[in-house]
């Protein structure tokens, strides 16, 4: 495979994007003096037994380097996961010079990093997104954090890793449905700020984009492009006051879309398939409030559709979706806030929506 990593630098943290990533991390860990012996990896019971080997066959410096594992999964991002952590970093002698390495998908670089955030005032830590969310959005940004009971995020800080290594090697270990729920990621990229990227993604359907290998360059492509996105946003508004909300798109409904999923037994839905159906909703909230072209709006909704299917919402369903938003963070004024589109490539933030209109766009979506 032919080796096309390349550094990416910003404030913090430093960060390698690309084919062969990971042969950049022994000299990182050397040139910053760590203790072999103070090397922390956090990994999921997945990424353990499949990433983890991809990862020590491609460093030596973590040969001393002791391992942590959760059940992985949204319903791991708790209190309880956090302070186990916290129990198991201090019985092992963990200390402020301590470097914790998640290793896995959005899940653990949220929780880890808030993890490291809070341990002993913040640790440094580094993110090897073994995900396509991962790699496209969840590791890069400094956000961390974990879930309040089943509302996602509620709890969390801004805290920037050393380092990231975005090596798409790993994304041979994931099975097909986590690819497709991690191409929604790089959909929303696309749709909001790069209109020549959804172009050129609009030509695949989803299942075709979930069978390309690996290596091959559409991927590494997309995943640069999504990186230098979002780098550019969060250099720009690292706390999310205005700019990187753009991120937001889909993100509103799709949050209690997942929130909703997860109430149900045995019907949890992946992060970006919840996201997905954000999006349809979000593209038909955009037609009402921000004046996207309709033939615009019926392309999108079809081609999201078509990837990711519809999740099956009662009129119960609706009514618990309102109540869910009504926890967001971004309500203000009495109105819930979206990122909407203005065209494909083009987003606005901040517009409030109304109750009745997020019904409305809810109910679009229901009768699908």
């Amino acid at each position: 495979m032919k080796k096309s990593c390349r550094l990416v630098t910003i404030d913090r943290p430093v960060v390698f994007c690309g084919n062969g990533a990971l042969n950049h991390l022994d000299r990182f860990l050397t040139s910053n003096r760590m203790n072999r012996e103070q090397i922390f990896i956090l990994a999921d019971r997945e990424t353990h037994r499949h990433s983890l080997p991809v990862l020590l066959s491609a460093s030596y410096t973590l040969d001393q380097a002791k391992y942590l594992t959760v059940a992985g999964g949204e319903e791991s991002k708790t209190l309880e996961t956090a302070t186990g952590l916290w129990e198991q970093m201090l019985t092992a002698g963990a200390g402020r010079n301590s470097l914790l390495i998640n290793l896995g998908g959005g899940v653990i670089s949220d929780t880890g990093g808030f993890v490291a955030a809070c341990f002993h005032r913040g640790i440094r830590y580094v993110n090897i997104p073994t995900s396509l969310i991962g790699q496209a959005d969840a590791s890069i940004g400094g956000k961390t954090g974990i879930n309040l009971g089943r509302i996602k995020n509620q709890i969390g800080a801004f805290c920037n890793p050393a380092a990231i290594f975005i090596d798409p090697v790993f994304l041979a270990t994931l099975p097909k449905n986590h690819l497709r729920s991690g191409w929604a990621e790089v959909i929303k990229c696309a749709l909001t700020g790069d209109e020549r990227l959804w172009s050129r993604l609009a030509k695949h359907p989803v299942e075709a984009l979930v069978e390309l290998p690996v290596n091959d360059r559409l991927i590494e492509h997309v995943i640069s492009k999504t990186v230098d996105y979002k780098l550019m946003l969060v250099k720009k508004d690292f706390r999310e006051r205005n700019l990187r909300k753009t991120l937001n798109f889909g993100h509103t409904l799709g949050h209690a879309f997942e929130t909703l999923s997860m109430e149900r037994q045995g019907e949890s839905l992946l992060h970006g398939e919840a996201v997905a159906a954000g999006m349809i909703c979000a593209v038909m909230l955009s037609r009402l409030k921000t004046g996207l072209d309709p033939a615009e709006s019926d392309k999108i909704i079809r081609y999201l559709q078509a990837g990711y299917g519809k999740f099956s919402i009662g009129t119960t369903d609706v009514e618990r979706l309102l109540q869910i938003v009504a926890h967001d963070k971004k309500r203000r004024n009495g109105a819930i806030e979206f990122t909407l589109l203005t065209r494909p490539g083009k987003a606005r933030i901040q517009v409030p929506c109304r109750e009745e209109e997020i019904v409305q766009a809810v109910r679009f979506y229901q009768d699908l």
